[in-house]
């Protein structure tokens, strides 16, 4: 009699706690998809107020504001190349509340230029959506003689040809352009970095130097002012807003890997949640006025599933550890 009730209580035991695992799989379920969110999201863009990231990064709170019916705060957290605010996304609680606007800069090149990295791109985060790429322009002063990478490769490859070229940096994206073009078309073209992009056009205006590698938005005024030429634009395709410039590919110079944004968030992230923001940030991407919007800040819209954006971060990762490698370039 002792043991048939003792067996009674065990079965009502087990089934009590069977039952309260499931409301507690069910809350948790609840909470990472029908709730999530309640409450404001933090998106950090990792580089200072008023610049074309930052400009990006305010235009995509505001719709995933508008999307997800929550606050969506823009938290600049700027200092060494982007990698400062990048970590501390990477440390974040993984709830869905932290999210980064990383470039290709964050995640693909700083792991090539900088040997103690604190986050590791292809395991620290899980990309939730690419939302623009495009490319840098390789610009010339006005009175420079090339009109063309063809035409300045023949003056590159003269056996006198001192060419120097400028860019925002030490290892930033314009200078892993010129290594690129150095060593796809076999010639030497000098570096002339400078501490952002701003300055570098000025002494190109000004004609201090001959060559830049820029940002297409930077460049537009003086461009459209005549002050300076564009000659080539970065890669896979021509940019919308210089629809008469060839890419580099077009010109015989066999480098066409993309600079983009996206967005990321911390490792283990519950994959409900990271599908919540990825189908929101696709809605945006498809609305009519978001292409109007992307372009205006130089970039295409262009968006692909998750796995694509991840499997890009990867290949771009060892593209640009190749060139950094055969270039032997140091970051600032």
């Amino acid at each position: 009699m002792i043991n048939h009730i003792d067996s009674s209580r065990r079965r009502i035991l087990a089934i009590a706690l069977a039952g309260a695992a499931g409301l507690c799989a069910a809350t948790t379920t609840l909470a990472q998809t029908g709730v999530y969110p309640d409450k404001p999201i933090h998106l950090v863009v990792p580089f200072p107020p008023g610049g074309g990231t930052d400009v990006m990064g305010r235009w995509i709170a505001q719709s995933l504001s508008t999307s997800l019916r929550t606050p969506v705060v823009v938290d600049n957290l700027p200092g060494a190349t982007g990698t400062l605010g990048s970590a501390k996304v990477a440390r974040a609680e993984p709830d869905g509340y932290t999210i980064l606007l990383g470039i290709s800069g964050t995640h693909a090149i700083a792991p090539a230029i900088y040997k103690e990295l604190p986050y590791k791109p292809a395991t620290d985060f899980v990309a939730i959506a690419r939302v623009a790429q495009g490319g840098n322009l390789l610009v010339a002063h006005p009175d420079f003689p090339a009109n063309s990478v063809q035409e300045l490769m023949a003056i590159a490859r003269k056996p006198d040809s001192k060419l120097m070229v400028g860019s925002w940096g030490n290892g930033s994206g314009g200078h892993i352009a010129l290594e690129a073009i150095n060593q796809t078309a076999g010639v030497r073209m000098g570096h002339v970095p400078y501490k952002g992009v701003a300055p570098e056009l000025n002494d190109l205006a000004g004609g201090q130097i001959q060559l830049a590698m820029v940002d297409v938005t930077s460049a537009a005024p003086l461009v459209k002012a005549g002050r300076i030429k564009a000659l080539a634009v970065t890669g896979p395709r021509r940019s919308s807003a210089y629809p008469n410039v060839p890419t580099l590919v077009e010109q015989g110079v066999a480098f066409d890997t993309a600079v983009w944004y996206g967005i990321f968030a911390p490792a283990r992230t519950p994959p409900a949640i990271a599908e919540r923001l990825s189908k929101a940030l696709d809605a945006i991407l498809k609305q009519s006025d978001t292409a109007e919007k992307v372009r205006s800040l130089g970039m295409e819209p262009d968006p692909v599933s998750r796995e694509d954006f991840a499997r890009q971060v990867s290949d771009d990762i060892a593209t640009f550890g190749r060139i950094v490698r055969a270039g032997n370039i140091k970051g600032d």
